[in-house]
């Protein structure tokens, strides 16, 4: 029983040159080397786009991290190659995405991932088959979108002016903790894919956003804290802590290497498959925050507008190579920064090749 830290690394494929190098110094090369010095165990998802491109502007990182995998001490994370929204993708490109992001990683890292981090912990409900169909056994998944996967939908008679129906969704779980819980989600002919649940609570203890444990530069109290109740609790659970990779950094760095130095033995990499985790029959879509992100005017305006390069590829007009970076959930979910044009005008340059 212990803990993984896991981090996720991606950048749109809009990111500059620059970008690249200072996610490379800034944070990633850091926490490479945090971890080698202590020989601690983690969980590293990195698009496989943003794992090319480290490639050809980072050599040196990228002969670190693969050393990191070759010994153990780096578990490498399959995810899709660019950072999609699985339930805004269409499903045979959901499958595109992930087995260049898998294929990727085998030529460059030298092996083949076996678990998925779909980023912003996004679902949809095919995720389950497709990842098993390409040989990943193990899904990480968030601590709300498992609550929300166990919710009942309870329908009401309303009576007003005019009697019509209602439905509200209850929470089976009532609060119950999770920790000593395992999950694994039941697929056609009586597979399984192992859940791993992100705690929300550790995530937010540890790293999340400025407040987490890590970001108190020159504050020891919030970290010692933090490794108390995880060292103390260990013994109940396998717990995960997952979260963006840049809150590791030039500010994060120092506590981070405490975090690793005080936690020592309980950090483990993911756990084997559990033959005696609660099965679950089905595992519904999950957007990241709980916000429809993808409902206002402008997503609407980007998604009707990637129907038509769909179009374009069906039509022959359009390589799928110049589709899958369009996919990025960047103009979906910053849809109000100026570098979404970056999108939008090759996105309609691409539709405008369909035949008329």
């Amino acid at each position: 029983m212990g803990l993984t830290l896991g981090w996720y690394y991606h950048l749109p494929p809009c990111a500059s040159a620059d970008e690249v190098a200072a996610t490379v110094d800034d944070s990633l090369q850091l926490l490479l080397q945090a971890h080698r010095e202590r020989g601690a165990p983690v969980a590293l998802a990195i698009t496989g786009s943003l794992l090319e491109r480290i490639a050809e502007s980072r050599p040196a990182c990228l002969a670190l991290l693969r050393a990191a995998v070759e010994d153990g001490h780096v578990q490498s994370l399959a995810c899709t190659f660019y950072e999609v929204c699985p339930f805004l993708v269409p499903p045979r490109y959901l499958r595109m995405q992930i087995e260049r992001d898998l294929a990727c990683k085998e030529r460059l890292l030298g092996l083949r991932p076996t678990a998925f981090w779909p980023g912003n912990l996004a679902w949809a409900p095919v995720l389950g088959a497709l990842l098993r169909e390409l040989g990943l056994r193990a899904a990480v998944i968030g601590e709300t979108h498992l609550r929300e996967a166990q919710q009942t939908q309870l329908w009401q008679w309303l009576q007003g002016s005019v009697t019509h129906m209602g439905s509200v969704l209850v929470d089976t779980l009532a609060g119950d903790p999770l920790e000593g819980r395992r999950f694994a989600l039941e697929l056609e002919g009586g597979a399984r894919l192992q859940l791993v649940m992100a705690s929300s609570g550790l995530r937010g203890a540890l790293s999340f956003g400025t407040q987490g444990a890590i970001h108190h530069a020159w504050d020891d109290a919030p970290l010692d804290a933090a490794v108390r109740d995880a060292r103390a609790r260990s013994p109940r659970w396998q717990a995960f802590s997952g979260d963006d990779g840049d809150r590791i950094n030039p500010v994060s760095i120092h506590q981070y290497r405490r975090l690793l130095a005080g936690l020592g033995p309980i950090l483990t990499g993911l756990p084997a498959a559990d033959h005696d985790a609660e099965v679950m029959e089905f595992l519904p879509a999950h957007a990241p925050g709980g916000i429809a992100f993808w409902q206002d005017e402008t997503a609407a305006a980007w998604l009707r507008l990637l129907d038509e390069v769909y179009r374009a590829v069906d039509a022959g007009a359009v390589a799928i190579d110049d589709v899958l970076p369009l996919q990025d959930v960047f103009p979906v979910f910053w849809k109000r920064i100026a570098r979404a044009r970056w999108f939008h005008e090759r996105a309609w340059s691409l539709a405008s090749r369909i035949p008329r």
